[in-house]
C-alpha cells in the first residue's frame, strides 16, 4: 500500500466518523444524567427519623433549585417496584454537559447563597448528610431529544409513577422499504397525535446514546424512555388506546400505521425501574 492511498483511507474513515458523530448528536438538544444515590437506613442514622428527613430533604430542594441556574428540570425517583429501598434516582436535564459540570463544581458556591451564615449552613448540611452513605453512581449521560419531550401541564399535590424502559431501533438497513425521511415523519405523527393526546402520560422524555454504554447502530440504536403517570393504574393501562382509536378511527388504517411504525423497532426491551416521583423534590 502506497503513502498517498493510506492517506486518503484515512481520510475517508475520518470523514464517515465525522458524519456519524454528527448524525448521532445533535447540539440543539439537551443532556440527561441520570445518577443513583444511597440512603442509610433509619435505624442507622443518629437522632433520625422519617419526618425530620423529608423536611430536611424538602428544604434542601427549596432552597437550592431555584438557585441552581443551569440545572434545567430535575425528577427524584425513590424506591417503588425496582432496586434497593435505599437507593434514590436523580434525572438531570441540562442544556450542555458543560453546564453539568459547573453546577457540580459550584455547589458550595450555592449553598452559601441558599444558607448565608456560615453557622446556620454547616448546622443544616450536618443534619442533611447524616442520612446519605456519602456513596453513589453515575449511570447515564443521555442526548434528550427536545421534539419529543412532553412537558407536564401542573405540577401533582402528590407523588407520581414513573417508569424508566429502553427500547432499541432496528438499524435502517433491516428495515424493509424504511429510510430515515419516512421513520422521522412517523416519529413526529405519532408524538403530535397520539402522545401528546395521552391524558394518561403526564410527562415523557425520549433519550438516546451520548457518553454511556455500548452503541453500534449497525446491529441496534439503544433509546431509554422515562415516563410519568398519576398512578401505578394508569402506568400499566399506559393510555395508548384512546389517542389511537381517535386518531385513525377505522380499524384496517390503524392497525397498517402501527405496522408501519413499529417495524423501525426491534422486538425486546429492557424495564429499567419503575419508581415514584418525589413531587417535592423536584425541579
Amino acid at each position: 500500500m502506497n503513502y498517498s492511498f493510506r492517506i486518503l483511507s484515512c481520510l475517508i474513515a475520518f470523514i464517515v466518523l465525522d458524519n456519524a458523530l454528527i448524525g448521532q448528536y445533535d447540539p440543539e438538544n439537551e443532556v440527561v444524567t441520570i445518577s443513583k444515590y444511597h440512603l442509610k437506613p433509619l435505624s442507622e442514622v443518629d437522632d433520625g427519623s422519617a419526618a425530620e428527613r423529608k423536611e430536611v430533604f424538602e428544604e434542601y430542594a427549596r432552597k437550592m433549585n431555584p438557585l441552581s441556574t443551569k440545572l434545567k428540570s430535575k425528577m427524584v425517583l425513590g424506591h417503588y417496584w425496582t432496586g434497593s429501598s435505599q437507593d434514590i434516582i436523580a434525572v438531570n436535564r441540562w442544556k450542555s454537559i458543560a453546564d453539568a459540570d459547573e453546577s457540580v463544581v459550584t455547589t458550595q458556591e450555592v449553598r452559601k447563597r441558599a444558607w448565608r451564615r456560615d453557622d446556620l449552613r454547616e448546622e443544616f448540611m450536618k443534619k442533611y448528610n447524616k442520612y446519605w452513605t456519602g456513596r453513589h453512581d453515575d449511570l447515564e449521560v443521555l442526548e434528550l431529544l427536545n421534539g419529543y419531550t412532553k412537558n407536564r401541564k401542573r405540577k401533582p399535590k402528590e407523588n407520581t409513577v414513573v417508569t424508566i424502559v429502553r427500547r432499541y431501533m432496528a438499524p435502517l438497513s433491516a428495515v424493509e422499504d424504511g429510510s430515515a425521511e419516512e421513520r422521522k415523519e412517523l416519529w413526529d405523527e405519532w408524538f403530535e397525535n397520539i402522545t401528546v393526546e395521552n391524558d394518561k402520560l403526564l410527562s415523557q422524555m425520549i433519550l438516546r446514546h451520548y457518553w454511556s454504554g455500548t452503541y453500534n447502530p449497525r446491529e441496534e440504536t439503544p433509546i431509554v424512555i422515562i415516563r410519568e403517570y398519576v398512578s401505578m393504574a394508569d402506568a400499566d393501562d399506559g393510555g395508548w388506546d384512546e389517542p389511537l382509536e381517535q386518531y385513525w378511527h377505522d380499524e384496517d388504517t390503524r392497525e397498517e400505521n402501527l405496522a408501519k411504525f413499529f417495524k423501525y423497532w426491534l422486538g425486546k426491551h429492557e424495564d429499567i425501574g419503575i419508581y415514584h416521583n418525589l413531587v417535592n423534590l423536584q425541579k
